[in-house]
């Protein structure tokens, strides 16, 4: 962009659910910042995040009093949480002089950050990075039991989140109206379900994987991480990340690993009782499951670095960053094909892409995820797929600045 760097503001409201859409932020915000001289403004933040960020040079605003994006069912009726949101970023007066700061914005989407654009003026220009919809709000499989009972939810919640859904729409419409305000999706996939949500045309920024963050060789760290975890008395196994939930397809996990002679860690938690109600239908199916949350990026790489296979059956996933993330390890993503996965694994080059409820796919899948030479092969040609698709985050930097540089 020539001269002195452009100043832009980093804004995503909720940081303290440690999702993928944060990772991929934190990811990237050294590249970033790279490029463009950088603040980063929040409503919510972990310590070990604000560290981080501040470590990079980079100037945090959050304000002291920090945001809970709270849930339940009074929430969904009454738009709660984007109302809290709202008020949230009204009473940060350091947001608005973060605003006036700033030659552009970029902001991310996710719990309060639709929220933010309220307080921008037309004419300052703003990158949208669009993940996904809401859970639940135009879907019908977020409001499913994680066993996927409780069918007949979907068509009450929805007629009762009407407040909720029209506020969540209208806060899109300035994007689709205004020259100076773009979005990008996180896939091909993200981009035609807003597309047919929102009708409006967005353009693709596809999230990054740190290559030095997830190498192929474990550190001394990562090793004595793993012993820690206590996941080596499973024996072989498989691994899927995310909360226990239908939308993460986490009993269908279990259902489709079942005759593999594989056992299954779940990294990303859940409540006692889900938990425990894994477990038993685990038992049930002849599968061990083991459920972690809360680890350290070490023993997350362990874990997946010494799993059989890292596998994903969510509904509808807008990109997924764990197969990209087993394939800088050098570890066999196995996926459903659906969704965002069809973006990253090609089936049978780098991975496999089977279709729901193929089990006889799933178990010849998970045999060849076992053979070593086969290992070998897919590794290689999975570092050869995050090349092809630039999925580092100087990359995603360089792709950023170009979707800006017009609305300069």
């Amino acid at each position: 962009m020539g001269g002195d760097k452009t100043r832009l503001l980093v804004v995503k409201a909720a940081m303290t659910v440690y999702g993928g859409a944060a990772r991929d932020l934190l990811r990237n915000l050294p590249a970033i910042s790279g490029h463009f001289e950088v603040k980063f403004l929040c409503l919510n933040l972990r310590d070990s995040q604000r560290i981080l960020i501040e470590s990079m040079g980079i100037e945090v605003l959050c304000p002291e009093e920090q945001w809970g994006a709270e849930g339940g069912l009074w929430n969904e009726i009454t738009a709660g949480q984007e109302r809290s949101a709202a008020t949230a970023w009204h009473r940060f007066k350091e947001a608005r002089e973060a605003i006036e700061w700033a030659d552009a914005i970029h902001l991310t989407g996710g719990n309060g950050s639709m929220e933010f654009p309220a307080l921008v003026p037309s004419d300052k220009p703003m990158h949208l990075h669009f993940l996904e919809s809401k859970p639940g709000i135009h879907d019908d499989v977020s409001h499913l039991k994680p066993d996927g009972s409780g069918s007949w939810r979907p068509k009450l919640l929805h007629m009762l989140q009407t407040r909720q859904r029209a506020r969540i729409e209208k806060s899109f419409r300035n994007f689709e109206k205004n020259d100076k305000w773009v979005v990008s999706a996180n896939s091909a996939f993200s981009a035609s379900n807003f597309k047919r949500i929102y009708g409006i045309e967005g353009g693709i920024l596809h999230p990054s994987v740190d290559l030095s963050e997830f190498p192929r060789q474990p550190s001394s760290r990562e090793t004595s991480s793993f012993e820690a975890s206590g996941v080596g008395v499973l024996g072989s196994y498989a691994v899927t990340i995310g909360r226990i939930s239908r939308f993460k397809g986490s009993y269908e996990a279990v259902r489709h690993i079942v005759g593999s002679e594989l056992n299954l860690v779940v990294i990303g938690g859940g409540s006692v009782d889900e938990i425990e109600d894994l477990r038993a239908y685990g038992q049930k199916n002849g599968v061990a499951v083991m459920v972690l949350s809360g680890l350290s990026s070490e023993a997350m790489r362990a874990i997946m670095r010494n799993s059989v296979a890292v596998v994903g059956l969510a509904h509808g996933e807008a990109f997924g960053l764990t197969p990209i993330e087993a394939m800088a390890l050098g570890t066999p993503p196995i996926f459903v094909n659906e969704g965002g996965y069809c973006e990253t694994v090609v089936d049978g080059v780098n991975g496999r892409l089977i279709e729901r409820g193929d089990y006889d796919a799933w178990k010849i899948a998970l045999e060849q995820a076992k053979e070593q030479a086969t290992r070998a092969i897919w590794a290689e040609a999975g570092l050869e797929r995050i090349e092809e698709l630039g999925l580092t985050p100087e990359r995603h930097a360089l792709r950023l600045a170009d979707r800006l540089r017009p609305l300069m």
